[in-house]
């Protein structure tokens, strides 16, 4: 794995999921947040933890950020914060920057000036809670973009003892094979990357990775 130095500002509920999650696989992370207690409580769960106003630009500054691999705006307490911490980060950063946002006004005023790579984790969860109800098959759904997603499936039967180059996948629903899940004596196996000659087997976990639309169409048609 290669180990990122990753930024993370605004320590809420879900930043400090992020700060957690990326520490405990390896990551540099450094934790920013205004509130001295709350920088004092996360401390022991990343490499470096900061207490200062992201809109301070010197302040922000000082912290390196221009060496980050990965700068992620997870929180702001306000629509104003935000917009001023997002235009720092635009002017210093070298790497990519990721910010959330909780509207359609900030997603388009934040679009507008030139960040690419937006999120909003409630809407993700509410959206893969959806998918996974209306669709039996979905074991597992991830949300990259608005656009594109990640899904575990359930092979449809009419794929089991079928290579995979017989099953279209590709063609037909312009997906890609990410990898296969199989269970072996009780234990979940990762096949890797699959090739063409690989055949499904009853239970197999086709992970598959296309647009929001093209999934549906394969879910509908084999949900």
């Amino acid at each position: 794995m290669l180990r990122k130095k990753i930024c993370v500002i605004g320590i809420g509920d879900f930043g400090r999921a992020v700060v957690s999650r990326l520490y405990e696989e390896g990551h540099e992370v450094t934790a920013i947040d205004k509130d001295l207690d709350t920088i004092e409580e996360i401390k022991d769960e990343c490499t470096h933890a900061v207490c200062l106003d992201s809109t301070d630009e010197k302040a922000l500054v000082a912290q390196s950020i221009d060496e980050m691999d990965v700068v992620i705006l997870a929180s702001a307490e306000s629509f104003e914060t935000l917009v001023v911490t997002t235009d720092i980060l635009k002017r210093h950063c070298r790497g990519d920057i990721i910010v959330r946002y909780r509207t359609g006004m900030q997603r388009k005023v934040l679009t507008m000036i030139g960040v690419k790579n937006l999120f909003n984790p409630e809407k993700a969860a509410a959206e893969n809670m959806a998918e996974q109800l209306s669709h039996q098959s979905i074991r597992r759904s991830m949300i990259l973009s608005d656009e594109y997603r990640l899904v575990e499936a359930v092979a449809p039967r009419v794929y089991e003892a079928q290579p995979l180059l017989r099953t279209n996948i590709k063609k037909e629903y312009n997906l890609n094979i990410v990898t296969i899940k199989r269970q072996e004596k009780g234990k979940e196996t990762i096949l890797g990357i699959p090739d063409g000659d690989t055949i499904i087997h009853e239970g197999d976990i086709l992970v598959l990775f296309g647009t929001l639309d093209d999934i549906e169409k394969f879910l509908n048609d084999h949900g």
